[in-house]
């Protein structure tokens, strides 16, 4: 509709009087292509008017073109790139309809190469051809990618003594990415296996060549290049320290490499029916606990829950309902379930009995088959009713203090059926309750073998 509407107003100019939004809206299109005059597929286009804080992308299709929808007239900054090759930035002046092409270079420079990768590529790469290798590239998997992604620490090499540094810091830092101060206890897993983590790490990011196997990655094509998104910038939070309202490195430039997570705020997102987007906010902070981003403009505003401790209580895991209202895990002191009339953006707190587990765990948020929301809790999973607000308790088969460890609850979801699920995920258990009879039942998950096998004697010990 918006291609269409912009044409008739293109052919219909000249005879009618159109509105200012309407006339400002601009086509930005062009093909991108190699030194050689290959047109490139799938290669990233993005472009951010002046000023603003919406950055708009596109790909290219199977002959190296692209098409912005239409966009305000006005000055861009306009970068386009792909794995593999220099982004390439120009600026446009958008105040009618532009044609602009791009040439992309190769990058020769292998660190530069590295740096350019995202997470997902550069954790896969990591050795894991011996049984040892293996185990360590879990052991940094599983500890060492909460307080940012795994691409943020792997773009920098250090020595080994640089990277015993590096995890010195980290192995007290909670996966809030909050340095909680001198004393603070330690990650015990990082701390067992300190001295072969260091090792591993400066073999693939040290001063010497890497041992890592970069695997290519095709570039979208066919209907997974038929789309447009919109990354929206969001205030870091002022009280963090690093300065800057923004960050500047927001991620839309893979040259940069990855972005630092420190004083961000956003932890789940979810659309609106209303077109705009909401978040929650998960490290403590004073001034919001849901964040609210208008789609069009990109205005960021801030809804707040009062915590106990005069912080904004904070907030985790995010669903919405057929209504169009957001629930989500809010924590004003006893961890609750929050819920967010988007008609009239008042947030209401839900606490369950105190005889009953509060909201918490690892929370995530599902709505059933029958409208009901399912919630984690730390021993098992609550539900309620957004009609009778009624909680209805289920505690899971596998106790929360056992033998193993923990049981807490992380993730949980709501079937078609009116039925829930979660998972006990330092257990390898999904807990399951049947609405109907009330009863909880558990599936056991069997053990991995092959990651049983790397498992020393000494390490079986230790856990």
């Amino acid at each position: 509709m918006t291609d269409l509407r912009s044409l008739l107003l293109a052919v219909v100019a000249g005879l009618i009087v159109v509105t200012g939004a309407q006339a400002a809206d601009q086509l930005l299109s062009g093909a991108i292509s190699s030194p050689s005059g290959q047109k490139l597929e799938g290669v990233t286009v993005s472009a951010k008017l002046e000023g603003s804080t919406i950055t708009t992308s596109v790909y290219t299709d199977e002959t190296g073109r692209y098409y912005f929808p239409p966009m305000p007239a006005g000055k861009y900054r306009v970068w386009a790139q792909a794995l593999g090759f220099e982004t390439a930035k120009s600026s446009v002046d958008l105040t009618a309809a532009r044609h602009h092409d791009v040439v992309l270079q190769q990058m020769t420079d292998p660190e530069k190469r590295i740096r350019q990768l995202p997470s997902e590529l550069l954790a896969a790469a990591l050795p894991e051809a011996t049984p040892d290798d293996a185990r360590i590239k879990r052991i940094f998997i599983n500890n060492c990618t909460s307080c940012h992604p795994p691409g943020y620490i792997l773009q920098f090499r250090f020595d080994e003594a640089g990277w015993n540094k590096i995890i010195n810091l980290m192995k007290v830092v909670p996966g809030s990415g909050v340095y909680p101060g001198p004393g603070a206890k330690a990650n015990q897993i990082l701390e067992h296996n300190q001295k072969q983590l260091a090792a591993y790490l400066a073999r693939a990011r040290g001063p010497s060549e890497t041992s890592m196997k970069f695997t290519p990655r095709p570039r979208p094509k066919g209907e997974a290049a038929r789309v447009v998104w919109k990354l929206y910038d969001l205030p870091l939070n002022p009280e963090s320290g690093i300065g800057t309202k923004y960050n500047d490195n927001d991620g839309t430039d893979w040259s940069l490499g990855p972005t630092s997570k420190l004083g961000e705020l956003p932890h789940d997102g979810g659309m609106g029916l209303d077109g705009n987007l909401y978040y929650t906010v998960n490290n403590p902070n004073r001034l919001v606990s849901i964040g609210k981003v208008d789609g069009k403009t990109g205005e960021v505003s801030y809804l707040k829950v009062a915590a106990s401790n005069g912080e904004a209580a904070t907030s985790h895991g995010l669903v919405r309902d057929a209504k169009g209202d957001f629930w989500f895990d809010i924590n004003p002191g006893r961890r609750s379930l929050g819920h967010l009339d988007t008609a009239s953006q008042k947030i209401t707190v839900y606490e369950t009995p105190a005889s009953m587990s509060p909201v918490g765990g690892a929370v995530t948020m599902d709505v059933d088959g029958n409208g009901m929301i399912w919630a984690s809790a730390p021993d098992g999973a609550v539900r309620f009713n957004p009609i009778t607000k009624e909680f209805t308790g289920f505690k899971s088969l596998t106790p929360y203090n056992n033998p193993k460890g923990t049981g807490m609850t992380y993730g949980t979801a709501g079937d078609r059926n009116g039925n829930g699920w979660w998972a006990q995920m330092a257990m390898d258990t999904i807990g399951h309750a049947d609405i109907e009879t009330g009863k909880v039942t558990q599936v056991k998950l069997p053990p991995v073998k092959a990651e049983m096998d790397r498992i020393k004697p000494e390490d079986r010990a230790f856990y």
